[in-house]
């Protein structure tokens, strides 16, 4: 397990008190900054729910698992308050974080309780293999939420928007590290657990808020936020297939082309129709 130790020492709610909220203000939000925000709001503030479903099992006994899932919920809780903040600064406001994550929660659909009923099941079953499930899973989201507020840096004209993406992507980085290293140390030389995870992976991976949202807005939040989802994603998928035993795994591309964001599929045929 990679040290906890050097986690918890920098672990902190994401700083927000010195962001010029009149220079937000003035900036404003785009509508398509709006939509996005108000996902990522969403999503973040699920965390809680996620830590607890795990904190019921078995495994949330390892010391060192249970101190960063609480450290993960406790920065990611107040990344949905500090988004929700300027949001509310630019003339957008969302109910507070906590009763809109209760509100989703509650409305949420089979899928998701079914998936929660199947973590369990593996996590009784096969408890190495489902840390090893849980370690990889959350490397891909948080490398994709990384990214994507890396694509919000990139692509805002509000300063403070930028900043506070950079201070949230700043948290997301260590916790994609500690997710990432901990999927390796536990897939290394589990072959079990290789095989579970990679076909797992194939068979069911979808991007994050998938048991809050529908994948119509999960479409439409990936095409939105991403201008390339192909590198993107690609990306992604090339990072989990250093992992032991996923050489050549592609959740990422799968996904896209299941809703309809592969633009490369789509131009194949086009490309073949044109060469006769």
């Amino acid at each position: 397990m990679p040290d906890i130790q050097q986690h918890l020492a920098v672990s902190q709610k994401v700083s927000i008190d010195d962001l010029d909220w009149a220079a937000a203000r003035a900036a404003g939000l785009s509508e398509r900054e709006r939509a996005n925000l108000e996902f990522f709001a969403d999503v973040e503030s699920q965390t809680f729910f996620y830590f607890l479903e795990v904190a019921k099992l078995q495994i949330s006994r390892d010391p060192d698992l249970i101190s960063f899932l609480t450290m993960w919920n406790y920065e990611e809780h107040f990344h949905a308050q500090a988004i929700s903040k300027l949001m509310a600064e630019c003339g957008c406001p969302v109910p507070p974080a906590g009763s809109r994550a209760a509100k989703l929660r509650s409305a949420a659909r089979l899928r998701a309780r079914l998936e929660d009923a199947f973590q369990v099941s593996l996590a009784k079953a096969m408890p190495q293999t489902f840390v090893a499930l849980w370690m990889t899973w959350g490397a891909s989201q948080e490398l994709l939420t990384c990214q994507g507020y890396e694509s919000l840096v990139n692509n805002t004209q509000n300063p403070v928007l930028a900043e506070l993406a950079r201070r949230i992507g700043k948290q997301e980085r260590r916790h994609y590290a500690f997710y990432l290293a901990s999927a390796r140390e536990r897939l290394e030389g589990d072959r079990v657990a290789q095989r579970v995870v990679r076909t797992i992976l194939e068979r069911n991976w979808n991007p994050a808020g998938s048991g809050v949202k529908s994948p119509a807005e999960q479409r439409a939040f990936v095409a939105n936020l991403f201008n390339d989802p192909v590198a993107t994603f690609g990306h992604a998928d090339e990072r989990l297939s250093a992992l032991p035993g996923l050489e050549g795994v592609q959740p990422g591309m799968r996904w896209l082309r299941r809703v309809g964001l592969d633009t490369r599929a789509a131009a194949a045929p086009a490309m073949a129709a044109a060469a006769n």
